[in-house]
């Protein structure tokens, strides 16, 4: 039997409610068995910038998926070449997968509509289904007409097929918490709350790691 496998990518510095609930959300939308959170060990797009610690990073998912069975963490990309690419990742995953499996990309629609930017994109668009969400009123258009530009054909209000690279893309209008990880540090470099923004666990670690202070 072939299990539906979704991936959440990022950075997740730190992880929040925001992370968690796309992920939970695309489980429902697609009927999951698995959703594999996957922190990025070197994001090619912020190389620039300082990141907190992997260890630190992947510590504080695992405290965010304690009690949320659907969602595991995986560290693979510490083990991959860095910068950290998706074509890898999706390599990886499907080498080791002892049974066989559909993987589901998830994505807000920004990160997708940069899709013609990342490594061997075609490849990924061979590989994986997406599960695209998008903001309340906001780039449905300019997604319908990039999915038309790679040649997929909507086959229904939120599921578009594309015959080239065999891949369903999944679109989700669905309302989900505007979190994001930058106000979280900006607001533990200010001594401030971070209350309902990540899980009181992540809250905890990051006090007592003394994450993000200046």
């Amino acid at each position: 039997m072939t299990q539906k496998i979704g991936i959440l990518g990022g950075t997740f510095d730190p992880v929040h409610t925001g992370h968690l609930a796309l992920a939970e959300a695309a489980g429902k939308v697609c009927s999951l068995d698995e959703i594999i959170l996957v922190p990025a060990a070197v994001p090619p797009h912020k190389q620039d910038r300082t990141i907190t610690d992997f260890s630190h990073r992947v510590a504080m998912l695992e405290i965010a998926v304690h009690n949320r069975p659907s969602l595991h963490v995986s560290t693979i990309e510490q083990l991959l070449p860095y910068p950290s690419f998706t074509i890898d990742t999706l390599n990886y995953l499907r080498l080791h997968s002892v049974s066989p499996v559909e993987f589901f990309f998830i994505s807000g629609a920004d990160t997708f509509l940069d899709i013609l930017s990342w490594k061997e994109y075609q490849k990924v668009l061979q590989m994986s289904n997406f599960i695209v969400f998008l903001r309340s009123g906001s780039n449905e258009k300019e997604l319908q007409t990039f999915l038309k530009r790679l040649h997929f054909t909507k086959k229904t209000a939120t599921c578009w097929y594309s015959e080239t690279f065999k891949t369903t893309l999944y679109s989700s209008t669905l309302s989900l918490p505007t979190v994001s990880s930058s106000e979280i540090r900006n607001r533990a470099s200010r001594g401030q709350s971070t209350r309902h923004l990540t899980p009181e666990g992540v809250t905890e670690y990051i006090a007592e790691n003394r994450l993000y202070t200046i």
